[in-house]
């Protein structure tokens, strides 16, 4: 079965939007890819259950000494899906606030443009692992939200991603922030107005998943 992707950002090409996001289905593996991780980062659904986010083998090799070994980031593991019901597998989360204008010659054809969220809303970008369904897609008519689209994999299971959207606390999301600033800071990284960050989210018993921030609020663009 031939690899299997979709392109999709919130907001418009002329006005303020996210970053691009790819969600691929190679097999029976399940990648979700954004357009600020480039070719360094991804995050992997693996049909054994293992998941990680993580640098890819392209990032290790970009430096001498980076070991395999080293570049996962974080790693957990779903349950399998059987039965009769989807698994609600990862989540990815982009807010209002975070929208912004991108300049650059990025290359945005085949992006699928999500309308942005009302102000103090989030687009969350729900996905969904079906058990084995070899012929349609009856397993999701029981999901909540509406359906955005679904990649097949080799192993008849679907991946399914549906749209959400839901207040996200701007306090929280101001805290969020400044540890991701910190961190990049403690990297040697000099927040920037044009870069994009991720918050990782999810833990034991909850659905992982990332939020996508600007290092500055639309208050304060400078350091």
């Amino acid at each position: 079965m031939p690899s299997q992707k979709i392109r999709i950002a919130v907001g418009s090409p002329s006005d303020r939007r996210s970053t691009v996001w790819e969600f691929v289905v190679q097999g029976k593996e399940t990648y979700i890819l954004s357009r600020m991780f480039g070719e360094d980062v991804k995050v992997s659904l693996h049909a054994s259950g293992q998941c990680q986010f993580s640098c890819t083998s392209k990032w290790v090799l970009k430096v001498p000494g980076r070991r395999n070994a080293d570049r996962h980031l974080q790693k957990w593991q779903i349950p399998v899906p059987f039965g009769s019901a989807a698994l609600h597998a990862y989540q990815v989360r982009i807010p209002q606030t975070e929208l912004r204008k991108i300049d650059g010659n990025e290359d945005l054809s085949g992006v699928e443009w999500l309308p942005p969220p009302t102000s103090g809303m989030t687009v969350s970008l729900e996905c969904y692992l079906t058990p084995p369904s070899a012929s349609d897609l009856t397993l999701t008519a029981s999901l909540p939200n509406p359906l955005l689209f679904a990649l097949r994999r080799s192993d008849d299971r679907w991946l399914v991603v549906t749209r959400y959207d839901a207040p996200l606390d701007g306090r929280t999301l101001d805290s969020q922030r400044a540890q991701a600033c910190s961190v990049a800071r403690a990297h040697g990284i000099k927040p920037n107005p044009d870069y994009r960050m991720v918050f990782l989210t999810g833990g034991e018993g909850e659905v992982h998943g990332l939020i996508e921030l600007a290092p500055f609020s639309t208050s304060r663009i400078e350091l």
